[in-house]
């Protein structure tokens, strides 16, 4: 009986020290990094990895603003476009429209990719705020033509190739997020 009792007080002595000192150990989730879009393509950011990203775009609405990404393995891409917003709010508070091309560099220049996303394919990726998705869009029929607040595209991509990824918003400055899987 007095081993059991030793045993017991053993036990949960270790599990005491198992629960305080296994918050220090964990893994913090990490937060979405942040790029800034720039103008000249060629002076663009480049992504290099999968993941989010909180993208901020300061040019004016007369401007289209550019990201890359450059595939680290061949295959299949997968980019989901959403939050459309305007500069430094946390989610959308107007009505805008935007649009999101997929464009790779060839010896013409930036030519804009033909990609699947919701509804089919497009070489444009028509985007809304979120108050306009409920007004106008919910509800529809989706075609590679509605303005979506939350849209994605697939693309191949060989090891080492770079999509572009430009942007344009009607309200001008503004932020959105991009999952790459």
């Amino acid at each position: 009986m007095k081993k059991m009792k030793k045993f017991v007080c053993a036990l949960l002595v270790v599990l005491t020290a198992v629960t305080m000192l296994s918050g220090p150990f964990q893994v913090p989730v990490q937060a979405a990094k942040t790029v800034t879009a720039n103008k000249n393509p060629k002076k663009a950011p480049n992504i290099k990895k999968k993941g989010t990203y909180n993208v901020n775009s300061k040019t004016s609405m007369k401007k289209d603003d550019y990201i890359r990404f450059t595939a680290p393995k061949s295959g299949r891409y997968t980019f989901t476009f959403y939050n459309f917003r305007d500069w430094k709010k946390s989610s959308s508070v107007s009505r805008n429209l935007g649009l999101v091309r997929l464009k790779k560099m060839d010896r013409w220049g930036l030519n804009a990719q033909k990609v699947k996303t919701n509804g089919g394919k497009t070489y444009s990726l028509n985007m809304s705020s979120k108050i306009w998705y409920d007004k106008f869009s919910k509800g529809k029929k989706v075609t590679p033509y509605l303005d979506l607040y939350r849209r994605y595209a697939k693309i191949n991509l060989k090891k080492g190739e770079t999509v572009y990824i430009n942007t344009f918003w009607t309200g001008g400055k503004h932020q959105y997020n991009v999952k790459i899987k």
